[in-house]
């Protein structure tokens, strides 16, 4: 990888003292002294995002979690947003905004269309295009940097309605591209659910799905692994790792002593994955299910006698 020179470097300096200023100068004909541009960015994600917390709201945007909860106390305040209680886990809060919140959010934005129609209005097509295309130019340059340094994955501990009909969507159409399982597997993954969940983790990168994992309670000491997925589209990114690190730390801190799962042998890196954490293959049998001949495979993880 080659380092930017001394050129290089001064001409981005100077670019970013030029954008700035611009900035600043646009800033000023579009937002009042009511919100900051730190506030408005939350309104968006809060607008944009119906499962948006104030975990969501630091993660994306990089913020102090004492200020996140300052910020939005004010927008409560303003009657700008209001909370939801989530079914499924009482310490997360959905957020949302409110008729007045709506009405602010959607003045911002035509504001910003007005202003950005009245800066360009003298600039050719032509040279909008090129204005265009550079941007975009920069924006996939600098993404695909950030994606190559870091991709932050991010695992959240609680779920909705939707989260599971997701799941089901993104297993049956895993299993059936890659294990050939026909409707019948569809219904199976809908009585899967039909169970007291102990918790289900979702994992996102760059706030889009990447993967899940759960867990079922068996008995006061057994506990067993469903639902795991990693997306395709992030493969090699240690979400799956992260997903199963996330779950055995919650049975060690609930003091389960047994980790057991079910999966099928075609699935080789899911049964490394598997391995590489302790479980062991205790059962496999082979047997006629959803239209395919498969091994199916039963593996279990004695808490007590691995350390990870």
């Amino acid at each position: 990888m080659s380092k930017p020179n001394l050129s290089t470097i001064e001409g981005i300096r100077k670019f970013n003292r030029f954008y700035l200023n611009y900035q600043s100068l646009f800033n000023q004909h579009v937002y009042d002294n009511t919100l900051t541009l730190t506030e408005i960015r939350m309104l968006y994600e809060i607008s944009d995002k119906h499962t948006c917390t104030a975990k969501v709201l630091q993660e994306k945007l990089h913020l102090d979690k004492g200020y996140v909860s300052r910020v939005l106390k004010s927008f409560e305040n303003k009657k700008i947003i209001y909370k939801e209680k989530c079914e499924n886990d009482s310490r997360v809060f959905f957020l949302h905004l409110t008729s007045v919140g709506k009405e602010m959010y959607q003045s911002l934005e035509v504001k910003t269309n007005q202003q950005v129609h009245q800066l360009f209005k003298h600039v050719n097509l032509r040279d909008q295009q090129k204005l265009l295309e550079s941007m975009g130019t920069i924006e996939t340059i600098l993404t695909k940097q950030h994606h190559e340094l870091k991709s932050v994955v991010a695992i959240r501990d609680y779920y909705t309605e939707d989260d599971k009909e997701n799941m089901i969507e993104k297993q049956r159409s895993f299993y059936a591209e890659n294990c050939g399982f026909n409707v019948e597997f569809l219904e199976y993954l809908h009585d899967t659910f039909k169970v007291e969940i102990e918790k289900i983790w979702t994992a996102e990168v760059d706030g889009e799905f990447a993967g899940c994992i759960g867990l079922v309670k068996e008995n006061d000491k057994t506990v067993q692994l469903r639902w795991f997925l990693v997306d395709p589209s992030v493969r090699g990114k240690g979400v799956g790792t992260k997903l199963v690190q996330t779950l055995l730390s919650y049975c060690r801190s609930m003091q389960y002593e047994k980790v057991s799962l079910e999966t099928v042998s075609q699935l080789k890196t899911a049964r490394n994955l598997y391995s590489k954490f302790g479980f062991e293959l205790k059962k496999a049998s082979q047997q006629y299910m959803w239209g395919q001949e498969v091994v199916d495979e039963q593996w279990e993880l004695d808490l007590q006698d691995h350390e990870y």
